[in-house]
């Protein structure tokens, strides 16, 4: 049986430090506590289900939360006014703009209106220049991103020297863990779902994070024995939630030497974790701290 790379402990670890830091924040801004927002336009269950579990587990952290719920036919004009609203506010140490938005606006253009320093889901074009730049001292990095980075280093998976394929090109998740692995050390290559006989690519793979948004994409012909599998998908199936990589069949091929991230319970709990690390974070360069 291959190993289960699960978020659980370490995601406890970054919720108590997240913790700490919000506190000491708070003491810096004389007892008040800082805000983290989230913004929705949407009419998504799923979306909106995660949004308060990820606001509740920032109340938990000892932050004040503010949700802007907006109606999904919004204009860009509204979510830009929200934006702009909360990054001038300095009681709100964090953004976070929910997806999906509603049809016609354009994500790129709506999130230069957050303010590099509260961007805590690593969404601005200020953060992927850093990014690129090898920039990483006190960065707010993709959350996902580095979410898949941190489960890594969680099960101490080597990633120096080590052959890495990353399946998916999104800005928001594929090309910055591509480039967090290899600023790891590791020799990356991107492959993606139109990929021409993509598992040829993948099955040379030691390390494979999956994040094409395309359930089950990944099967146990993709992957060799060994292999290290981090699912970054999430889909809906009747009352289960499964990833980008049937399970099953890629347990099997990689074998009792191989290690894969559960869905859910992997990738998804580390991120929202990292997220509300960097929020604090965020507060605590905010308060002076």
């Amino acid at each position: 049986m291959s190993r289960t790379l699960s978020a659980r402990p370490r995601s406890l670890e970054l919720a108590a430090e997240a913790a700490e830091c919000v506190q000491r924040a708070t003491v810096a801004r004389g007892g008040r506590a800082p805000v983290l927002a989230a913004v929705a336009a949407t009419e998504d269950v799923a979306a909106l289900i995660y949004m308060e579990q990820l606001l509740k587990q920032a109340a938990t952290a000892g932050f004040a939360v503010k949700k802007i719920s907006l109606p999904a036919t919004a204009s860009e004009g509204d979510i830009t006014t929200a934006l702009e609203r909360l990054s001038a506010d300095a009681d709100v140490a964090g953004i976070i703009l929910q997806s999906p938005l509603p049809e016609g606006v354009d994500r790129t253009r709506v999130v230069t209106r957050i303010v590099a320093e509260k961007d805590i889901d690593g969404i601005t074009a200020a953060s992927a220049a850093r990014l690129s730049a090898g920039d990483l001292d006190g960065a707010l990095l993709p959350a996902t991103a580095a979410a898949v980075m941190e489960l890594l280093r969680a099960h101490q998976i080597e990633i120096r020297g080590r052959r890495a394929v990353v399946v998916g090109r999104s800005a928001v998740v594929g090309r910055p863990v591509a480039q967090l692995l290899a600023l790891a050390g590791a020799h990356v290559e991107v492959v993606h779902s139109k990929t021409p006989d993509m598992g040829a690519v993948t099955r040379t793979a030691q390390i494979l994070v999956v994040a094409a948004g395309v359930r089950a994409l990944v099967r146990g012909e993709h992957v060799s024995p060994g292999c290290v599998v981090v699912d970054v998908g999430i889909h809906v199936q009747g009352d289960q939630i499964v990833g980008d990589v049937d399970e099953a069949s890629v347990r099997d091929a990689v074998g009792e030497t191989g290690a894969l991230s559960p869905v859910p319970g992997g990738v998804g709990p580390m991120t929202n974790a990292i997220l509300v690390l960097q929020a604090a974070q965020a507060a605590l360069r905010l308060a002076g701290a």
